[in-house]
Order: C-alpha cells, then structure tokens, then sequence
C-alpha cells in the first residue's frame, strides 16, 4: 500500500507586499496581504517540515530592512514589513502542536530565502533537502545575473551551520523528479527563483501540491504568473502539470488557506 500523509500548516509571519509582486500584469497599483506558511508532512514513519521560517536577531532585522528599503524606492509608499510574533518561530510554532522539534526526520526548503532558510539551524539530526540547482547557483553564481544580497539567502550563522556541521546532511535534490520520501514527489519548477522546488504529495485529500512559485490561490486558479518571476515560461509550464498531476494546491504565502482549511490539517 502507498504511503499516505497528512500536512499540517504553521503560520511563520506576516507582511504585505505591492500587488505587482504577486500578479505578473493583472494588478499594477494597491497591496496584498501574504502569510508564510511551513507544513509539516507526516507518514510512513517519517516527519518531514517545508520550510522553517524567519530567522531571529540581526538576520531578521537586515531582511526587514532590505524589504523596506526595496518598497520604499519602488512604490513610495511604506510597507513590505515583516511581523512574526514569537509563537510563530519554527520551534515554540511545533510544539504548540504538539511536536517534538527533535522528532523531524527531514526539512524541505523552497526558495532558498531567509524566510524559508531562517531556521535551518535548529534541527541538527534531520536530513536537509534544498535544489542542487539553488545550491549551485548560491555558492557560484553566474556574474551576468543580478543576485540576492547573500545573507538574505542565507543567515550567516545558517550558511556556516550548513557548510560546516550540517554538511554531511545535505541531500540536493536534482531538476528532475525524484523521490526523497516515499511517494513524495520533488522537482526544480524555477518560476520564482533558480531554488524554487514543486513538491507534490499523496494523501487521504489527493496529491497536493506545495511549491513557493505559487503565492495565492488566484495565481493557479487564474493561471496568474507572479511579477517576481525569473521565468514566465516556468511558470505556464508549472501550472500546466499541476492541473494535470495534482487535485490540491496549497500556496505558501496565501493568508486563505486559513479559511479553505479552518483546521490548517490536509490529509
């Protein structure tokens, strides 16, 4: 029998951003509130986290900085602030649920940004899957291409976490599909950035899919690219297998979710 699981949503913060961020030539002026979702994917003996939130101290208040310097300059307006209030941290955010942070067996990450690597730090015996492509591109990135200022990718005290004690548990996962769980399904969908993964998981509810190329529901049920899009083709090609392959998609930056799934349980 195939293995089944069942996601559990952790809201990780707050912030709201220009609608041209979300909405690729839809909604040129106005703001849209986003929240940042981690799931926790359970089954088949293993306990598996997407994603581990915004990162604490001087590393979360550079990423503000940066967000609101960026929203200033593009929109004259305020705005792009993150809020992560302290039950939303990766770890008191587990265990409010009931979960032994030292019971996860794995972390997903999707894209690598700081509000996705902010607490890689934090789970020193699970295996940490991140895009070889992502990976590559962070530590030798092509020089015609602008990139993210590196600590916004990485806290630096996550970076050195990963290169120096984490180094033996970094699994990179390829551009094609493979299979890092059983049945669970991963591949390099771009879109969003070169690290952007589109995971893809079987359960009680159908196979769901969860990739950061993907803020809100409108950008799939509308076939809507985002306007931080490295790829437009990426994005068509994405929504043109999940509509194939999926029967769920959950966003991971739509404030709905808390509304589609009042229990923030799938599966």
């Amino acid at each position: 029998m195939s293995t089944l699981y069942r996601i559990t949503a952790l809201p990780m913060g707050e912030t709201r951003v220009p609608a041209a961020e979300v909405y690729w030539m839809t909604q040129l002026h106005g703001w849209v509130p986003l929240t940042f979702w981690a799931f926790v994917i359970e089954g088949g003996g293993r306990r598996a986290l997407l994603n581990t939130g915004f990162p604490a101290g001087a590393a979360f208040q550079r990423l503000h900085d940066h967000w609101t310097a960026w929203a200033r300059s593009a929109t004259g307006e305020e705005g792009h602030v993150p809020v992560v209030r302290p039950e939303q941290r990766i770890i008191p955010a587990l265990r409010a649920r009931g979960i032994d942070p030292a019971s996860i067996t794995d972390v997903f990450v999707t894209p690598l940004t700081a509000y996705a690597t902010g607490g890689l730090d934090q789970f020193p015996g699970a295996r940490l899957h991140l895009a070889r492509r992502g990976w590559i591109d962070f530590h030798a990135p092509d020089p015609a291409v602008p990139q993210l200022p590196r600590d916004i990718v990485f806290p630096p005290d996550v970076l050195r976490h990963l290169v120096m004690e984490a180094a033996g548990r970094i699994s990179l996962l390829p551009d094609e599909t493979s299979e890092p769980l059983p049945g669970l399904r991963a591949w390099f969908c771009g879109a969003h950035h070169r690290s952007s993964l589109c995971f893809v998981v079987p359960t009680a509810a159908g196979r769901v899919a969860l990739t950061d190329a993907i803020f809100c529901y409108r950008n799939f049920e509308e076939r809507i690219p985002l306007g931080l899009s490295e790829s437009l083709e990426e994005h068509h090609h994405l929504y043109a297998r999940l509509a194939r392959e999926c029967d769920l998609v959950l966003p991971l930056y739509d404030p709905a979710l808390a509304q589609r799934h009042p229990s923030l349980v799938i599966g």
